[in-house]
């Protein structure tokens, strides 16, 4: 696809437009049954080692990071940026909003607009979009576009992101209709910054008369979602007060608030430091028209976090930004409180750019909410990519112009993280837990290996009947594989007493287990 020059800017205005926001919605396959309490998490019994809390030691084994598989070569919507949500449909299925940009005349110039689409799916991969006649095909909001009240719900440039929460599925207190969406707008003679609007069918939005809820600018994806853990809504934003010059180092902020409108407590959550890059001063793009120089801090750097609970903690997606090169890869993060992000030790890509062939060969960036999205057995991450790099260098398919379209990856649930043995043995030891099920299950990959599952007290000791000796080895592959044991020995007897669990692994991988 080719489309019509952009400076750098504009053309990083346009893909940084923001993300719909599913954030805490739990994770729901097609086939789940909708209804109004479906806010209910059904990963409760579901424990992935994201969560290193809940392993006391592991003897022999590697912590691995996913390396997730494009689910086509092509992109799976285009012309796109993956600024959306993907949220359960009420009649199966998904629905989805995201953007694409356009370049307008103003005055003086041109300008990019950014418009906001809607697309469903039955499997989230192939989607639709319908004509809703309300622009043409399946745009619902454009620049200098009215809300239902007939009050301006954007200027000239439309939507800067739109993030939603919808109260079916979610909690979201204080809400005034069933879907409530945070946005970046620019209204004339009105200060500009994060907004929200509301509608009750996703389509037909009305604005806030309080908006902005945080005037100034925000160069990020501003997602944000109701933490139940804290009784607060949650957003991640680009920090208005920081160390340094009006351009140092990009980073993630995080703000909270009771009600949607009050938004405090900003608060610098993720940034670099010198594990990835020595702070420089000043950054040389030299590639730049006019080659200046400006400060940035240091040349890697946080463009952006999409994050959301998960569970018991909270998953994000960071977008790195290598500044020489131009190009950006998704990093997986996790926090237990929202605010303290951890990476994984050896810092390594989840989704990295594609090949020089590839249509996402220089940026991905600025996944989905409602990452990842859980269709049977398997996880889907829709993430942004573009054949562009910051410095407007076109790094592949010379044919596409400047390129932006959504792609997504793919991998079996609760696979973001596994513990890997060779075929030296190797042993996880888990923290105490109190056992309330009646049967376990093993997510793990253990085709030509062996992984065994022993059941100990809460002193490590092993159980009376569900010794290594007495545990039915596992040679399969599967999320949810049933560890079993000789001689009538039964799990439920073990109810509500403080039990550990050894995982024996051979020429095998462990993700988590569950409890049914």
């Amino acid at each position: 696809m080719k489309s019509s020059p952009l400076s750098r800017r504009k053309f990083l205005a346009g893909t940084s437009l923001g993300l719909l926001s599913a954030a805490g919605v739990p994770l729901q396959s097609a086939e789940s049954k909708q209804n109004e309490s479906s806010s209910i998490d059904t990963r409760a019994n579901r424990v992935s080692f994201v969560d290193a809390r809940r392993i006391s030691h592991t003897n022999f084994l590697t912590r691995q990071l996913a390396q997730p598989q494009r689910v086509s070569k092509d992109p799976v919507i285009s012309p796109a940026g993956a600024a959306g949500t993907i949220l359960p449909a009420d009649e199966g299925g998904f629905v989805m909003w995201y953007s694409t940009t356009h370049s307008v005349p103003v005055k003086g110039g041109k300008t990019h607009q950014s418009w906001i689409h809607y697309a469903t799916s039955k499997d989230g991969i192939t989607f639709e979009n319908p004509d809703l006649e309300i622009h043409e095909s399946n745009v619902i909001i454009k620049g200098n576009q009215s809300g239902a009240d007939g009050k301006p719900l954007t200027g000239i440039r439309g939507c800067s992101g739109f993030s939603v929460l919808d109260a079916k599925h979610q909690k979201v207190p204080n809400a005034r209709a069933r879907y409530t969406a945070l946005y970046r707008s620019w209204i004339p003679n009105r200060p500009g910054g994060l907004s929200l609007a509301h509608s009750e069918d996703g389509l037909r939005w009305t604005e806030y008369p309080e908006n902005a809820v945080r005037v100034g600018a925000s160069d990020t994806f501003n997602n944000f979602f109701y933490d139940e853990r804290i009784k607060k809504y949650v957003a991640y934003v680009r920090p208005r007060i920081h160390a340094g010059s009006s351009h140092v180092n990009r980073s993630v902020a995080r703000i909270v608030s009771d009600d949607m409108i009050h938004w405090t407590d900003e608060t610098l959550v993720l940034d670099t430091d010198d594990r990835d890059a020595p702070a420089v001063g000043t950054i040389n793009e030299a590639t730049k028209p006019n080659g200046t120089r400006y400060p940035r801090g240091r040349n890697k750097q946080f463009y952006g976090l999409t994050a959301s609970p998960h569970g018991k903690i909270y998953l994000g997606l960071a977008s790195l930004y290598d500044v020489q090169p131009g190009t950006m890869s998704l990093e997986l993060v996790h926090s237990y409180d929202g605010i303290d992000w951890r990476r994984e030790a050896n810092r390594g890509s989840l989704i990295s750019p594609g090949d020089k062939n590839a249509w996402d060969s220089a940026i991905i960036y600025y996944p989905l909410m409602g990452n990842p999205l859980e269709v049977g057995d398997d996880w889907l991450i829709y993430y942004h990519g573009t054949n562009f790099d910051h410095h407007m260098r076109n790094r592949s398919r010379k044919e596409l112009g400047e390129y932006r379209a959504m792609g997504a990856v793919q991998l079996k649930r609760d696979r973001l993280i596994g513990y890997q043995a060779g075929k030296n043995p190797g042993e996880l030891l888990t923290q105490p837990f109190q056992w309330d099920g009646n049967e376990l299950f093993l997510n793990a990959s253990a085709e030509g290996g062996r992984a065994q599952v022993v059941i100990c007290n809460s002193n490590g000791s092993t159980l009376k009947g569900f010794q290594l000796n007495n545990t039915v080895p596992i040679h399969q592959d599967g999320v949810r594989l049933p560890v079993s044991f000789n001689e009538g020995a039964s799990l439920a007897t073990l109810k509500g007493r403080d039990i550990r669990l050894r995982i024996y692994l051979e020429n095998a991988t462990a993700f988590g287990w569950e409890v049914a």
